[in-house]
């Protein structure tokens, strides 16, 4: 099977080069604003008026932050061993690369925690999710459709497409080692297309970034 059948016509699909051209700009005026402005909302703003504009579903894009399989033991188990990797991961690229040693300090109350969680989902998670794995992401599907099936959900090239724009942009911050959320892109991407909404990839970002700050905090 090359493609889905839930793909526009052919003769509708959006030009590589179009779409190259829309991705560059659409993209570089996003990081300007959200860096050098601090006002990461753009990343939410910009999905919200291309689908006003173009009078488009947002569950196609997957904005209507419904969330759908896989079941909620899965995530569980799912989420729970990747945070386990990453911190053996961490980890290791603290000690042996960073050459930092492991010096742990008093975890925060649960307060504060659920604070930045939830600050973290609504401030980055939810904008950036929805510009990169509903935006960019069902832009490209648009263009190449989902041709693979990998465990239950369809991706297709703007699996790939999102998540290396994703590292792309991370690496702005003059920190090479952020190239890593490559994967962390691949795995959110995945997520959208098999749940059918970024609500579900916004929750692992948000864990996950609060996650990488408790780690980094252990190690001096």
């Amino acid at each position: 099977m090359a493609e889905d059948d839930d793909n526009p016509e052919r003769s509708r699909r959006p030009s590589v080069a179009w779409l190259a051209f829309e991705t560059i700009a659409v993209t570089a005026f996003a990081l300007y604003v959200s860096l050098r402005l601090g006002a990461p909302v753009v990343w939410l703003v910009l999905p919200l008026a291309f689908l006003a504009t173009g009078r488009k579903s947002l569950s196609d894009y997957g904005l209507d932050l419904h969330f759908r399989p896989p079941s909620w033991t899965t995530h569980l188990l799912l989420g729970g061993s990747l945070l386990l990797v990453y911190a053996a991961l961490h980890a290791w690229l603290a000690h042996t690369v960073l050459g930092q040693a492991f010096a742990p300090r008093r975890p925060p109350g649960f307060t504060r925690m659920a604070l930045e969680l939830g600050t973290e989902l609504l401030v980055i998670g939810i904008p950036e999710e929805a510009f990169f794995r509903g935006y960019l992401q069902s832009r490209w599907n648009e263009r190449f459709g989902r041709p693979w099936a990998v465990f239950g959900a369809r991706v297709g090239p703007g699996l790939l497409i999102q998540s290396t724009i994703f590292a792309i942009c991370h690496l702005a911050t003059g920190d090479w080692t952020r190239i890593r959320v490559f994967f962390f892109a691949l795995l959110a991407g995945w997520l959208r297309e098999r749940s059918g909404s970024v609500a579900a990839p916004a929750a692992y970002h948000a864990v996950a970034n609060v996650w990488y700050r408790l780690l980094a905090s252990n190690f001096r």
